[in-house]
């Protein structure tokens, strides 16, 4: 069991925290894409917590395909106990894993979960983030931070800016490798056979392609990939790499890991690229119910559809949304999805949690696109819920008038748009 390396650190701000990729990074289950242990390549561990009690975080490696530790299979690992409010380092991947094969190069990724609270999660929440440095014996190298398990999903992963470049008396040659992941599952019942992922290389209108199959828990890298593409002897510059899982119809579509490092060969200093999710479930950019781009929903959670019924009656739905970011809601014909007009007999507003009216009102079917603030004004600088009010607009009284909800945004909003109040006889607006 490995101890604070950071035992005189009182206070959280003093500890080295850095989480580039995202600020929202103390979770409960996280992934390094990338761990290794190499003669050309070691890397140095730091993990902290802002929690008041001591946390424990169980550490698992999953030796990437082609090493030494592969034939045998993911390796338990040590465990890590980062003190209260504090930092613990570990100093190498071998020293996280003393029962690596000696005398072997290994790399692949670490699985890091935290152990049970000791109140059942009331105020003891497990939490931890963690970050690396990756670094040749001469210092050169890059960082790879750990990333919330639930962030790799089955979206189409983009890694843009990758190169081939030959050496000139001016500069080094240039490699990119690839790797390809299939995210660990933890239930035993969860699906874990053999999925295929295909990807494609490109650069200014010439593209490349092909698939990689793997296990639930296996990892693959593609040293220089442009040569396990099939591109063409030469150089390459901002070419990109496209990845996602071939089965896009299947429910069971697995969490794929996706990143790129793009090193020169002199110093063999080099960057790490995460691949961003593209498309998703929830259209562009995402595939995550939490944060999605652009949906249209008809029913909510309970199956209760978006109608308002003969008479003057109410719906109000629930959204969360961003901020800063920009918005728009509107109504849909249910059934085609063109927008509605107020000959419909429906007029909405989207307000924020203050009840203060953002867009929408009066024989209005849409907000508009809206900005719904900025992080100094009276949202507390936090992200926050959002009302959207549906009301008969006193027209078509008699029949029950169906609808569907649609926002899209830039950064993204709950999917679902939940009814907390539905059919109210009142008229708000």
């Amino acid at each position: 069991m490995l101890a604070s390396a950071a035992a005189g650190l009182l206070l959280l701000g003093t500890a080295h925290t850095a989480q580039a990729q995202t600020t929202d990074g103390y979770h409960t289950i996280q992934v390094f894409p990338l761990v290794v242990d190499t003669a050309s390549f070691a890397q140095r561990f730091n993990f902290t917590t802002p929690n008041f009690y001591p946390v424990t975080l169980k550490t698992k490696f999953f030796p990437s395909r082609g090493t030494a530790q592969a034939a045998a299979g993911p390796l338990e690992c040590l465990d890590v106990v980062v003190p209260a409010n504090d930092a613990t380092v570990v100093p190498s991947l071998r020293a996280l894993c003393p029962g690596l094969p000696e005398g072997h190069s290994a790399f692949g990724f670490l699985h890091v979960q935290s152990a049970p609270s000791s109140d059942g999660m009331y105020g003891d929440i497990p939490v931890f983030a963690a970050f690396s440095r990756v670094a040749n014996p001469l210092g050169n190298g890059f960082t790879v931070e750990s990333f919330a398990a639930h962030t790799f999903t089955a979206g189409t992963a983009v890694v843009n800016g990758l190169r081939r470049l030959a050496a000139t008396s001016n500069s080094p040659a240039f490699q990119t490798n690839c790797f390809v992941g299939n995210i660990n599952v933890l239930d035993p019942e969860s699906e874990s056979g053999t999925r295929r992922f295909v990807y494609e290389l490109g650069q200014g209108g010439q593209k490349w392609n092909g698939f990689i199959d793997l296990a639930a828990g296996e990892h693959v890298r593609m040293l220089d990939v442009f040569k396990e593409a099939g591109a063409p002897d030469g150089d390459f510059n901002d070419a990109y790499f496209i990845v996602r899982p071939q089965d896009l119809a299947s429910v069971d579509r697995p969490g794929l890991m996706s990143f790129c490092t793009v090193q020169d060969n002199t110093s063999y200093g080099a960057d790490f690229r995460v691949g961003k999710t593209a498309y998703g479930t929830m259209g562009i950019g995402s595939n995550d119910g939490m944060a999605a781009r652009e949906i249209m929903s008809t029913a909510d959670v309970q199956g209760r559809v978006f109608e308002i019924g003969p008479g003057n009656s109410a719906n109000t739905h629930i959204v969360y949304m961003k901020h800063p970011d920009t918005v728009q809601c509107r109504l849909l014909d249910p059934v085609s999805g063109a927008p509605l007009t107020a000959a419909a007999g429906l007029e909405m507003r989207a307000s924020d949690s203050d009840q203060e009216e953002a867009e929408g009102g009066n024989n209005a079917t849409g907000t508009g696109v809206l900005y719904t603030g900025d992080k100094v004004d009276s949202h507390g600088g936090f992200n926050n819920r959002y009302l959207i009010e549906v009301e008969s607009n006193e027209t078509n009284t008699a029949a029950t008038r169906k609808y569907g909800m649609y926002c899209s945004s830039g950064s993204g909003n709950t999917f679902g748009y939940d009814l907390i109040k539905y059919k109210e006889a009142v008229d708000r607006f």
